[in-house]
Parts: structure tokens; C-alpha cells; sequence
């Protein structure tokens, strides 16, 4: 157990101070939960940028993610980011599909931010509509943004092996739901089946609840 302590580290481990259950077990079991949204994150991430790039594309070129004018603040560091590392690993850094795919969360997150209300939203009032086109409340841009904002700060989370069980206001369970929510928003009612038919989140909420690691 000192090895485990150790090599874990007491403050990692003090976080499951509170649950009734050897502390080691939780966070076994808190690495089993993060794996369990590869697969929603994967698909959401990916739905994200290509339904944003394929609205964009109509209203302001296919060309639109070069034009500096949609680099605003830290957008503009993200491409550079982006643009850097294509270089490194002999990526074309004017191939828009590898500049979508290389491109961070953050930057198609930071599109919603309060940054690029005149530039996007404002002057083109349709774009935020048919990008969320299967929503049925009122979309705007300030709702947008903090929804998925929030799933980009829960996403880095797991990526950096943060505990997602003592997180007593961002629940596993709501933010799998919101994620699933933003998906049919974007009207991917087909990709929302296929995901539904890999994703093991429901299995391993599940498990939390069995060990009474879940309340």
C-alpha cells in the first residue's frame, strides 16, 4: 500500500478522502470511468468540427479557416500551434482537411465565445441554426459556448487523469448526457446509433453505482 501511495501520490489519492471505499479502488475505478467517454468525446469532437466547417463553408467559402479575419485572439494561436506541428510530422499546412483535423477543441469551442459575436453570429444570424439544426429550444452563441465549454474542460480533465468521481457538480452522468444532447443537436441521428452501439458509459456508471463508489 506505501508503494501505491507512493507512486500515485497521497494527494491524487486524498481526493477520495470522503468516499467510504479504499481510496486505491477509486481511482482504478475513476480510470475505468475516463475510458469509458473515448468514445463520445471522439464522436462529438469530430461531429463538432465537420458540421461547423460544412455551415462556415456555405456562408463564407470553403476557404474560410485561412482567412485571417476567423483567427481572432486565441484562435490565431491555436493555427499557429496547429500549423507548427504539421510541419514537424510533413503535414501540407494548406490541406484544410488536415488543418481540421489538427486543430484543438478549443479552437472550434472558442468560435462560440463572446470573441466572434459581430464577426460570425451577428453578421450571419442563420449559421448557428443550421449548425444545431436538430435542436428544439432557441440556439445562441453565449449557449453554445458554455455548454461545450464545459465538456472541453470535463474532456481535458480526463486527459490529464483528473478525478471525475468527486466532481460533485459535473456528475459522469450529466456530462455524458449533455455530450449526447450537443450530438443530437447536430442533427447526426445515424452517427448517434453507431455511437450508441460502442459506448460502455452506461456499463460503468453502472459499476460505480454496484460499489457504492457512485452515488
Amino acid at each position: 500500500m506505501s508503494e501505491m501511495i507512493e507512486l500515485l501520490s497521497a494527494k491524487r489519492l486524498n481526493k477520495y478522502d470522503s468516499f467510504n471505499i479504499d481510496a486505491v479502488q477509486c481511482h482504478l475505478y475513476n480510470c475505468e470511468l475516463a475510458e469509458s467517454f473515448y468514445s463520445s468525446l471522439s464522436y462529438f469532437e469530430i461531429i463538432l468540427r465537420n458540421k461547423i466547417d460544412k455551415v462556415l463553408s456555405k456562408y463564407l467559402g470553403e476557404d474560410w479557416i485561412f482567412k485571417e479575419k476567423y483567427l481572432i485572439d486565441r484562435n490565431a494561436e491555436n493555427m499557429k500551434v496547429a500549423c507548427m506541428h504539421m510541419r514537424d510530422t510533413k503535414k501540407e499546412t494548406d490541406n484544410k482537411n488536415h488543418i481540421i483535423s489538427e486543430l484543438n477543441l478549443g479552437f472550434w469551442v472558442y468560435l462560440f465565445s463572446s470573441a466572434y459575436k459581430s464577426t460570425l453570429w451577428d453578421a450571419y444570424p442563420n449559421l448557428i441554426n443550421e449548425i444545431f439544426d436538430g435542436s428544439k429550444n432557441k440556439v445562441t452563441s453565449y449557449i453554445v459556448f458554455n455548454k461545450l465549454n464545459k465538456i472541453r474542460m470535463y474532456r481535458n480533465k480526463i486527459f490529464h487523469y483528473g478525478s471525475l468521481i468527486a466532481d460533485e457538480q459535473n456528475t459522469p452522468e450529466r456530462i455524458h448526457n449533455l455530450i449526447y444532447n450537443i450530438i443530437k443537436e447536430m442533427n447526426a441521428k445515424s452517427l448517434l446509433k453507431q455511437l450508441k452501439s460502442i459506448d460502455n458509459f452506461n456499463e460503468k456508471y453502472k459499476k460505480g453505482k454496484d460499489l457504492n463508489i457512485l452515488k
